[in-house]
Protein backbone atom coordinates (compact mmCIF):
# COMPACT_ATOMS: atom_id res chain seq x y z
CA UNK A 1 0.00 0.00 0.00
CA UNK A 2 1.41 3.46 -0.79
CA UNK A 3 2.05 6.11 1.53
CA UNK A 4 -0.92 8.41 -0.54
CA UNK A 5 -3.38 5.98 0.30
CA UNK A 6 -2.80 5.76 4.22
CA UNK A 7 -2.68 9.59 4.14
CA UNK A 8 -6.52 10.07 3.75
CA UNK A 9 -7.16 8.17 7.17
CA UNK A 10 -4.65 10.48 9.32
CA UNK A 11 -6.33 13.45 7.65
CA UNK A 12 -9.91 12.25 8.34
CA UNK A 13 -9.10 11.61 12.09
CA UNK A 14 -6.86 15.08 11.98
CA UNK A 15 -10.56 16.89 11.12
CA UNK A 16 -12.36 15.04 14.12
CA UNK A 17 -9.41 16.42 16.74
CA UNK A 18 -9.63 19.98 15.23
CA UNK A 19 -12.91 19.82 16.40
CA UNK A 20 -12.21 18.66 20.10
CA UNK A 21 -8.88 19.86 20.32
CA UNK A 22 -7.77 20.28 24.04
CA UNK A 23 -4.41 21.73 25.90
CA UNK A 24 -3.46 20.98 29.39
CA UNK A 25 -7.51 20.35 30.21
CA UNK A 26 -8.24 23.50 28.11
CA UNK A 27 -10.09 23.17 24.87
CA UNK A 28 -8.98 25.70 22.39
CA UNK A 29 -11.36 27.79 21.32
CA UNK A 30 -10.29 30.76 18.46
CA UNK A 31 -11.88 33.83 16.63
CA UNK A 32 -11.33 34.62 13.11
CA UNK A 33 -11.50 38.27 12.46
CA UNK A 34 -8.79 37.71 10.21
CA UNK A 35 -10.60 35.28 7.68
CA UNK A 36 -13.48 37.92 7.25
CA UNK A 37 -11.54 40.83 6.50
CA UNK A 38 -9.66 38.39 3.88
CA UNK A 39 -11.94 35.99 2.20
CA UNK A 40 -9.50 33.25 3.78
CA UNK A 41 -10.26 30.02 5.57
CA UNK A 42 -8.24 29.20 8.35
CA UNK A 43 -5.60 26.21 7.67
CA UNK A 44 -5.77 23.14 9.75
CA UNK A 45 -2.79 24.08 11.98
CA UNK A 46 -4.40 27.73 12.38
CA UNK A 47 -7.72 26.09 13.61
CA UNK A 48 -5.90 24.25 16.28
CA UNK A 49 -4.44 27.70 18.07
CA UNK A 50 -5.42 29.98 20.41
CA UNK A 51 -4.78 33.62 20.67
CA UNK A 52 -1.97 34.70 23.18
CA UNK A 53 1.38 33.42 23.86
CA UNK A 54 -0.07 32.46 27.76
CA UNK A 55 -2.03 29.68 25.34
CA UNK A 56 0.51 28.36 22.63
CA UNK A 57 0.74 25.35 22.03
CA UNK A 58 4.13 23.19 21.66
CA UNK A 59 5.37 21.37 18.42
CA UNK A 60 4.63 18.00 20.58
CA UNK A 61 1.31 18.70 20.94
CA UNK A 62 0.63 19.53 17.32
CA UNK A 63 2.64 16.28 16.18
CA UNK A 64 0.28 14.33 19.16
CA UNK A 65 -2.90 15.97 17.60
CA UNK A 66 -1.98 15.68 13.71
CA UNK A 67 -0.32 12.23 14.20
CA UNK A 68 2.37 13.81 11.78
CA UNK A 69 5.81 14.02 12.16
CA UNK A 70 7.14 16.95 13.28
CA UNK A 71 8.71 17.86 10.14
CA UNK A 72 5.59 18.18 8.31
CA UNK A 73 3.88 20.13 11.13
CA UNK A 74 6.55 22.58 10.71
CA UNK A 75 5.96 22.63 6.83
CA UNK A 76 2.04 22.72 7.02
CA UNK A 77 2.94 26.07 9.59
CA UNK A 78 4.77 27.66 7.10
CA UNK A 79 2.55 27.04 4.40
CA UNK A 80 -0.32 28.26 6.18
CA UNK A 81 1.85 31.56 7.14
CA UNK A 82 3.21 31.88 3.38
CA UNK A 83 -0.72 32.11 2.48
CA UNK A 84 -1.81 34.74 5.19
CA UNK A 85 -2.37 32.97 8.48
CA UNK A 86 -0.43 34.75 11.34
CA UNK A 87 0.48 32.11 13.05
CA UNK A 88 3.20 33.11 15.51
CA UNK A 89 5.71 31.10 17.83
CA UNK A 90 8.11 31.74 20.37
CA UNK A 91 11.08 29.65 21.84
CA UNK A 92 9.75 29.45 25.44
CA UNK A 93 5.91 27.91 24.65
CA UNK A 94 5.20 27.33 20.94
CA UNK A 95 3.09 28.53 18.78
CA UNK A 96 -0.03 30.72 18.51
CA UNK A 97 -1.95 33.26 17.40
CA UNK A 98 -1.73 37.06 17.83
CA UNK A 99 -3.37 39.02 20.68
CA UNK A 100 -2.20 42.19 19.92
CA UNK A 101 0.12 44.42 17.30
CA UNK A 102 3.11 43.87 19.81
CA UNK A 103 2.79 39.99 19.37
CA UNK A 104 3.40 40.18 15.73
CA UNK A 105 6.01 42.88 15.64
CA UNK A 106 8.03 40.89 18.50
CA UNK A 107 7.44 37.90 16.47
CA UNK A 108 8.92 39.50 13.09
CA UNK A 109 11.78 41.13 14.98
CA UNK A 110 12.78 37.71 16.36
CA UNK A 111 12.57 36.07 12.55
CA UNK A 112 14.22 38.71 11.34
CA UNK A 113 17.21 38.13 13.57
CA UNK A 114 17.13 34.77 13.19
CA UNK A 115 17.47 35.39 9.23
CA UNK A 116 19.87 37.99 10.41
CA UNK A 117 22.35 35.65 12.17
CA UNK A 118 21.70 32.37 9.65
CA UNK A 119 22.81 35.12 6.68
CA UNK A 120 25.82 36.02 9.16
CA UNK A 121 26.94 32.58 9.22
CA UNK A 122 26.69 31.72 5.74
CA UNK A 123 28.72 34.74 4.83
CA UNK A 124 31.56 33.44 7.62
CA UNK A 125 31.81 30.02 5.96
CA UNK A 126 31.88 31.14 2.22
CA UNK A 127 34.24 33.23 3.40
CA UNK A 128 36.20 30.91 5.25
CA UNK A 129 35.57 27.71 2.81
CA UNK A 130 37.49 29.29 -0.08
CA UNK A 131 39.87 26.74 -0.61
CA UNK A 132 43.53 28.10 -2.05
CA UNK A 133 44.67 25.95 -5.01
Amino acid sequence: MSKRKNAAPVLAHWERQTETGTFSGATTSTSYNNTQQTGRQPGKIERLLSHGAENAVPLQHLVTLTELPARQVRKMIQLERLRGAQILADNQNGYFLPNSQSDVDNFVRSMLHRAHEIARVANTVRLRGRLID
